[in-house]
């Protein structure tokens, strides 16, 4: 190939690497297809900022396409769900090889689009009828929970956690076969790949049930994980004082 090319692939930073391989989905399959799409994109004089646009395009149009209560149409909407993993990668990929042509308003609306992923299940929901809207619902209010929750122990304590790891001795989970278990369990974009064949299957039921009993499991852990460990940065403090 050419130097575009190596450009991209010298980009991809190991600790980058690192984090993809938490996800056997996104290293194996979005992240390998990713790379030829960017180099085409970047031959045709595209930017960052307009594969974010793209991605945010397909982001809006599975909501509709997932409550539409038709099999195609719901299959098509989990689709652009997988799409859109991939252009994340994409885009990721361009940002970091040509950062002239993003912006931080561009890595903004990228963090944003990333949001799709957690209201999915409410339009979901609506295409299955009966009760299951309001189970799509619930869903997506566990997941936006987990993740406040963690943005404001992080805000909050995350300085002093930091701080004390380095006194403690504490061993980070990153990496371990359980950190991967976890992630891809809780993380939409670890196996939103598998809604589009369960759809077609007639399993967007099971997919949907499935995926409130993580998300309220994972609400449980993640609030009593960050209690104890806001607990341990406050008894460290108290010992140091």
């Amino acid at each position: 190939m050419d130097a575009l090319w190596n450009k991209l692939l010298a980009a991809y930073p190991p600790q980058k690497r690192d984090w993809d391989s938490t996800y056997p989905w996104i290293y194996y399959v979005a992240r390998p297809l990713s790379f030829p799409l960017s180099w085409l994109l970047l031959k045709a004089s595209a930017t960052a900022n307009h594969v974010t646009v793209f991605t945010a395009a397909l982001g809006f149009a599975s909501v509709p396409l997932l409550a539409a209560g038709t099999a195609g149409y719901m299959a098509l909407g989990g689709l652009c769900l997988v799409l859109y993993t991939v252009f994340d990668c994409v885009d990721g990929n361009m940002a970091r090889a040509c950062p002239e042509t993003g912006s931080p308003a561009g890595q903004f609306w990228g963090e944003l689009v990333g949001n799709f992923y957690l209201v999915c299940y409410i339009p979901l929901g609506f295409s299955l009828g009966g009760y299951w809207p309001a189970l799509g619902a619930l869903v997506t209010v566990c997941k936006l929970l987990v993740v406040n929750i963690r943005n404001n122990f992080w805000q909050t304590l995350g300085g002093l956690w930091e701080g004390s790891k380095k006194s403690s001795g504490f061993v980070p989970h990153t990496g371990r076969w359980y950190y991967k278990v976890y992630n891809n369990l809780t993380d939409p974009q670890a196996h939103i790949f598998l809604l589009p064949p369960l759809i077609i299957a007639g399993r967007a039921r099971e997919f949907l049930g499935a995926s409130l009993a993580v998300a309220a499991a994972d609400l449980a852990f993640i609030l009593v994980f960050y209690l104890l460990r806001a607990r341990r940065v406050g008894s460290r403090m108290g010992q140091t004082l």
